[in-house]
């Protein structure tokens, strides 16, 4: 899409939610494509006459990377997910999950990042399974009522589910044997929900995390 193709979709959502377009003062991008970026920074100077403001490292954050530790590739998300997270929880050892495209977790020990993972996500997961083999179908991601399925639907679905929430349950269990401190878990993303509610582990489930990183990160910039 062009930026005039984002500004005709923008005007039309707005107008719908009876939001004033004239009242926007500033624009904020976080994405890990760059052609996206350059399309909005176009968007942002032609129809706001603004500078986009670009969520980076470079920008003033409420957390800072352990020495030693190489941050360079440092996905836009992350950052915005951990900003808002110390919003919230600024005395607190941190693990952040954020259940999108991939799976991506990340552990703040007193406001210092100390390192993280990326794994596949779950529809990445799902989607592998169905692409690489002949026969099996693509299913939807869902609680199964039984670890034990009875057709190859239910199997694919509770081998997924299952087998997905022990991960996360051995990546928590790993990180609380590592830091040997108490640690406050939070979760986000489109699928978080689902399993946040099978893992005990995780405290909490923000399903606006992201978007509410993204304001507080301008509010900290502006």
């Amino acid at each position: 899409m062009t930026e005039d193709e984002y500004f005709s979709y923008f005007n039309n959502i707005t107008k719908y939610n009876n939001v004033s377009i004239e009242k926007v003062d500033a624009v904020l991008v976080s994405s890990v494509v760059p052609n996206i970026i350059i399309t909005f920074q176009f968007f942002a100077r032609k129809y706001f006459k603004v500078e986009a403001i670009i969520v980076d490292l470079e920008k003033k954050l409420p957390f800072t990377f352990a020495k030693g530790l190489n941050y360079i590739g440092f996905g836009a998300d992350r950052i915005i997910d951990i900003t808002e997270a110390m919003q919230k929880y600024p005395n607190k050892n941190l693990v952040v999950f954020d259940f999108g495209t991939a799976t991506t977790y990340d552990v703040l020990k007193k406001g210092v990042y100390i390192g993280g993972g990326i794994l596949p996500g779950i529809e990445m997961s799902i989607n592998a399974l169905y692409g690489n083999t002949a026969k099996l179908p693509r299913v939807k991601f869902t609680t199964p009522s039984s670890v034990l399925g009875t057709d190859t639907m239910k199997q694919i679905q509770a081998a997924i589910f299952f087998g997905y929430a022990g991960q996360i349950k051995h990546i928590i269990k790993k990180i609380n044997e590592e830091l040997n401190e108490e640690i406050f878990v939070l979760a986000t993303g489109g699928l978080g929900k689902i399993l946040s509610a099978e893992i005990d582990e995780i405290d909490e489930y923000d399903p606006n995390l992201s978007l509410k990183g993204l304001y507080t990160l301008y509010k900290l910039n502006k």
